[in-house]
């Protein structure tokens, strides 16, 4: 009867070509982006979507990347940790629950689901509030205790479905036969109930090293892990080696996935694995124990700036020179900067927030003056850019980079000469153009194709929103991550871009040109300043000296490829990029220039707008 059951019912569920039909094209629509995705990942190209020959160039960059292999140990200390304390805790959970009757047994049970339906970015906002009310400085144990609140549940209901299973008279014959409760447990329900254990701990660490929503909230100085490290790096630029850091994710994570379904269907583990999961965990804490002797105690510098925004080489030179130990940490855009810091995340020396966020920083409190007395190398910087207009005493800010946003085009495919904004409108582009996935950027670009000054006035905000839903159906995307690989690819022929973006397009591929629209560009500066509270200012203080040194700058802005205010620095640099025009715009009179500002109560109004222009 059971196997009649097994193989079909009276209603023939299952049986029906087009559902097997739809299930398998399901499955293959599921799983054909992650094909694609590990064999684009042995692409010899720079773009991810066109394949120019198998190579494993990007698994090599992978593992030849410092900062990279740094995300991986956190987020492998972090796993590991939290899936020890989730197992134990998980245990004891479903031992209570699965052995006990008492009073408010279902509604504690029935409260284990609700980490489990919640959605994510809802429980992250809530720990972090958590945290910042009882004052729990975040990094490494903040996300930890992060990871076992939520997998905690998860375990605990994979052991439980184990601990009911079990059999009440393996219990009372081992009680019978003389052994005590701890002696039961160890040598009788232990290892039955232990596929349910090992399963859970490692449905617990899958979900860790997966995790980004819940370490993104909880994440402090010195903790950023690998999906924070990936998300980071998309955000300036996709290229094959996310696809190589996916595909080792994937392929840990079905592997994970596999020994849990195969632990599942087991009914005991041997001695042997039982002790090399045992002796797995033991290596690793006492590694955690020992890790904090073998630092260097004082002399600490934590770094918190965007990624791929800084020639990771001279971070090296510095902790060589000086013996000081340097933590560099990624935020995303200057909002995320902004909304951590009144968070109060704290522990960063040394931030790189924009122009118009200085201002914002330095009004509420949150970056300090600069002591320029430790600075001297500050003698090179552009005099020009000492007194702009967010901080006119020049105190809070030294500007670090800057450059202004134009357009990027296709000259094979587009050969009519580009030298204004509207080309950005025009209809023989249709769904081959980016627009930049940021409001100021967007509205300030149809402000000066206007001939308009940003201010606070309705109309001319209306004008410009009327303007932006006109172009909309032009688009192929707003899009601020993936410009250079859909420029490389084809998928687009033009986009609003940053100097830089377009510096680096043109290198690789001469066809690759920029415009810098006859109606006026938006300027910007990226700056070094110091959080207000920088447990390590001094340090930070160094740092900046060392940057500011010619030699150091120049090496700096041949990787990030934007100009920095420092005319010394320029001539070192090889003719190819002293001389490109795309790197270095002219700010001899700054007057010329509009530098973004912040709008104030206008930025309101901005968001609103470009909201609705959102969901049009």
């Amino acid at each position: 009867m059971a196997g009649n059951l097994a193989r079909g019912n009276d209603l023939n569920i299952g049986q029906g070509t087009g559902l097997k039909i739809m299930t398998w094209a399901g499955v293959i629509f599921l799983l054909l982006p992650l094909i694609i995705l590990i064999v684009f990942s042995f692409n010899d190209s720079r773009t991810v979507t066109h394949w120019e020959g198998f190579s494993l160039r990007w698994y090599k960059a992978v593992f030849l990347d410092d900062s990279l292999w740094l995300s991986v140990k956190n987020s492998l200390v972090i796993a590991i940790v939290s899936t020890l304390v989730t197992t134990i805790l998980g245990t004891m959970c479903a031992m209570l629950l699965g052995k006990y009757r008492f009073k408010g047994r279902e509604l504690f049970q029935n409260l284990l689901y609700v980490p489990v339906i919640l959605p994510e970015i809802i429980f992250g906002v809530a720990i972090l509030a958590l945290f910042m009310l009882i004052k729990f400085p975040l990094g490494l144990i903040s996300i930890i205790c992060a990871h076992i609140t939520f997998s905690f549940p998860f375990a605990t209901l994979i052991i439980l479905a184990k601990v009911i299973n079990l059999p009440p008279s393996l219990e009372e014959a081992s009680l019978d036969l003389g052994a005590n409760r701890w002696q039961t447990f160890i040598r009788v329900i232990l290892p039955n109930i232990s596929p349910g254990v090992v399963s859970g701990a490692l449905f617990a660490f899958t979900l860790s090293i997966d995790d980004f929503i819940a370490t993104f909230f909880t994440a402090g100085v010195g903790s950023s892990t690998l999906p924070l490290k990936i998300y980071s790096l998309i955000k300036f630029g996709i290229t094959p080696s996310i696809n190589a850091i996916s595909t080792i994710l994937i392929v840990f994570t079905v592997t994970a996935l596999f020994l849990t379904d195969r632990l599942q269907k087991s009914e005991r583990i041997g001695r042997t694995v039982k002790l090399t999961i045992g002796g797995v965990f033991l290596a690793i804490i006492l590694g955690l124990v020992a890790a904090p002797f073998f630092t260097t105690r004082g002399k600490k510098l934590n770094l918190y700036n965007f990624s791929t925004y800084i020639d990771e080489s001279l971070i090296a030179d510095f902790e060589k020179q000086t013996g000081i130990d340097v933590s560099l940490d990624y935020y995303n855009d200057n909002e995320e900067l902004l909304s951590r810091l009144q968070m109060g995340v704290s522990g960063y020396d040394l931030i790189w927030p924009s122009g118009y966020m200085v201002k914002i920083m330095q009004s509420r409190g949150l970056i300090a003056p600069i002591d320029y007395r430790n600075i001297p190398n500050y003698k090179y910087i552009t005099s020009a850019l000492r007194k702009l207009s967010y901080d006119t005493t020049g105190k809070y800010y030294i500007p670090y980079a800057y450059g202004f946003t134009g357009i990027v085009y296709n000259s094979a495919l587009i050969r009519d000469s580009v030298d204004s904004w509207n080309a950005l409108w025009d209809e023989r582009y249709r769904e081959n153009i980016l627009m930049l996935d940021d409001m100021r950027e967007v509205f300030w670009a149809v402000y000066k194709m206007l001939g308009q000054t940003v201010d606070d006035d309705t109309a001319r905000l209306q004008k410009a929103l009327e303007m932006l839903v006109r172009q909309k159906p032009l688009l192929k995307k707003y899009e601020s991550n993936a410009t250079q690989e859909m420029m490389l690819s084809g998928d687009v022929w033009i986009a609003q871009t940053w100097n830089g973006l377009a510096a680096r397009l043109n290198a690789i591929d001469p066809k690759f040109k920029f415009c810098r629209p006859r109606e006026g560009v938006i300027f910007f500066v990226d700056n070094l300043c110091i959080p207000s509270g920088a447990p390590h200012k001094a340090n930070a203080e160094k740092f900046i000296n060392f940057l500011l040194d010619p030699a150091n700058s120049a090496t700096n802005m041949t990787t990030i490829r934007y100009a920095m205010p420092n005319e010394r620095a320029r001539l070192l640099l090889e003719p190819s990029l002293r001389d490109n025009g795309i790197i270095f715009p002219d700010i001899s009179d700054v007057s010329e220039l509009e530098v973004m500002q912040d709008m104030g109560p206008f930025n309101k109004k901005l968001d609103k707008a470009w909201t609705e222009l959102k969901v049009k």
